[in-house]
């Protein structure tokens, strides 16, 4: 059996996109995703999906395995997960 080196710490970059009337945050390695009328509230909505994730994955021996499969090798329920949001695709009137 193969021994990985376990990851202190992961980061995660969510992409946000400016929709008509919406914002759209996402993890696209992680298929997860936050919806809100404004950035605060669609960033607000994927950390509250993001906590329920993990919660799901918590436990179960899951994690590491769903992580390394989206390219996050040596994650367990030990490595702090931090989110960064990269703003690239929002329009000069964006917040």
């Amino acid at each position: 059996m193969e021994t990985q080196e376990t990851q202190d710490s992961v980061v995660l970059k969510a992409t946000v996109e400016q929709g008509e009337n919406r914002y759209v945050v996402r993890i696209d390695d992680l298929d997860l995703e936050g919806v809100g009328e404004t950035l605060e509230a669609a960033q607000d909505d994927l950390i509250q999906i993001m906590r329920a994730w993990i919660e799901t994955h918590d436990g179960t021996n899951s994690l590491s395995k769903v992580m390394a499969n989206a390219g996050y090798p040596g994650v367990d329920e030990e490595t702090e997960l931090q989110l960064e949001f990269v703003e690239a695709a929002l329009s000069a009137d964006g917040e």
